[in-house]
């Protein structure tokens, strides 16, 4: 058999409790939950940095962003790197890109592509109507339609094309939908799909009596997005099915990162009613912005109606689709395969995951919720940020929504300082300049070496 096809689908700010597989009982997903229940759900899937672009260095080169140079939104991929595309290509994939880049405007030369032959693709605007995208170095071109339905007809054309020029060779689509991620609200998507009542959503405890009320008309909106995007999933499992893919197609559904959505306060970086260290929708250590969903169907290999708890970080998806696709993997690799987790058969088992955050961030993160790495376990979350002082540490066996911070606490002082030992750990094994590296006198940012993208701040967002 040849390499299988890859088709990795990923959505932007979408947690990890906001599919029906995945434990929730208020949002319609059958397509998705379908998803899981042929192939493998990852319960502990995580954003290590859960930011957009960070989160697309680490899935294209699996590499922490303090390696890949894409430490926040604003930054480049370093150059030179071996990526996912580039890899596959090299092992005769075809290869293509559909959706939200958010690694470089366009248009999209192919020293701009990092290694896809083929890109449909817009930097980032977060408007799901109205969206345009490049065609490689053609464009700009209109999507007429939600913007994830015509960028599912644009993946339809590119399958077809390739089926029609090169169906000897197997591709690699990845592609990125802008939603459920905020528009000007979360309203921004087919009203078919807004079948949601805010008095019946699934709202946690963790967030603020005061922001109850506004809470659940965003969330019920949010699961309106969700719903839709499921919709397209299903077209996307139907398409592939009757053209004959579906046997020998690794099929994923993930998201960059989550959304805090109210809890524990937060908001979004335009609710000017809130102090600007609530304005962080994600980029906190708190379940709702790391937790993701991670669903898998390969059922050339992978046994149907399967789950993991093992422990998976953004940066273990590239090596762990190049070991399901039979590819070797490049050097200088961080992340590990995974692979075995869902084939049922014995690998590493990662004891936890690393988290950090590294970039200040538009408007400017850093005085948000600044510099921090942490670590996350089956059971803990710890996490510490630079120069202040300021530790989380969590007990989510006791306190799944983490409305007890334990650090400090004498009770706790064997774990914090276990859990501290095991970030440290993490730091030196990945080479993490966070404690002892040089720092912009200004911003407080790590100096790497990465490239500021002045146009960012010039481009219509």
């Amino acid at each position: 058999m040849s390499h299988p096809n890859i088709v990795f689908v990923f959505s932007d700010q979408q947690r990890y409790s906001s599919l029906g597989c995945c434990g929730n009982d208020v949002v319609n997903t059958p397509h998705l939950d379908a998803l899981g229940a042929d192939g493998i759900v990852f319960d502990n899937a995580f954003s290590s940095c859960p930011i957009c672009a960070p989160y697309r260095g680490q899935i294209m080169t699996g590499r922490y962003s303090h390696a890949n140079g894409c430490i926040d939104n604003e930054y480049r991929l370093f150059p030179g790197q071996d990526t996912l595309p580039s890899v596959l290509g090299s092992a005769g994939y075809s290869t293509a890109f559909v959706g939200k880049w958010h690694l470089g405007w366009g248009p999209y030369p192919a020293e701009k592509r990092h290694g896809f032959d083929y890109m449909a693709a817009n930097n980032c605007n977060h408007k799901h109507y109205g969206m345009d995208y490049f065609e490689n170095e053609t464009g700009p071109f209109p999507i007429e339609t939600w913007g994830p339905t015509g960028q599912t007809d644009t993946a339809f054309q590119f399958i077809e094309n390739h089926l029609q020029e090169s169906a000897e060779r197997p591709f690699c689509l990845l592609m990125s939908w802008s939603p459920p991620h905020w528009s000007s609200g979360y309203g921004d998507y087919p009203d078919r799909f807004n079948v949601y009542d805010p008095e019946t959503v699934d709202l946690p405890p963790n967030v603020p009596k005061q922001m109850e009320a506004f809470a659940r008309e965003e969330l019920a909106h949010y699961y309106g997005n969700v719903t839709g995007l499921d919709h397209e999933m299903g077209r996307i499992t139907a398409f592939l099915k009757e053209n004959g893919l579906e046997e020998n197609t690794i099929v994923c559904y993930s998201s960059d990162h989550g959304d805090h959505l109210s809890s524990h306060g937060y908001g979004k970086p335009f609710d000017s009613w809130l102090h600007h260290s609530k304005r962080a929708s994600k980029a906190t250590p708190y379940e709702e912005s790391i937790h993701i969903p991670f669903l898998l169907r390969y059922p050339a290999d992978v046994l149907p109606g399967q789950r993991t708890q093992t422990m998976f970080s953004s940066v273990d998806v590239m090596p762990t689709l190049l070991g399901l696709a039979g590819v070797d993997l490049p050097g200088g690799i961080q992340g590990t395969d995974l692979s075995h987790a869902a084939l049922g058969k014995d690998g590493p088992e990662p004891d936890s995951v690393y988290l950090q955050i590294l970039g200040p961030g538009w408007p400017h993160r850093g005085d948000w919720v600044g510099f921090w790495r942490g670590v996350r376990t089956p059971r803990w979350v710890y996490a510490r940020w630079f120069g202040s002082g300021k530790i989380r540490l969590f007990d989510r066996d006791n306190d799944p929504h983490e409305m007890r911070n334990l650090a400090g606490d004498p009770e706790y002082a064997e774990i914090q300082e276990q859990m501290e030992q095991r970030l440290r750990q993490w730091i030196e094994e990945t080479n993490d300049p966070f404690d002892t590296g040089e720092r912009d006198p200004e911003t407080g940012i790590l100096l790497l070496g990465q490239e500021f993208v002045h146009e960012y701040y010039t481009k219509d967002r």
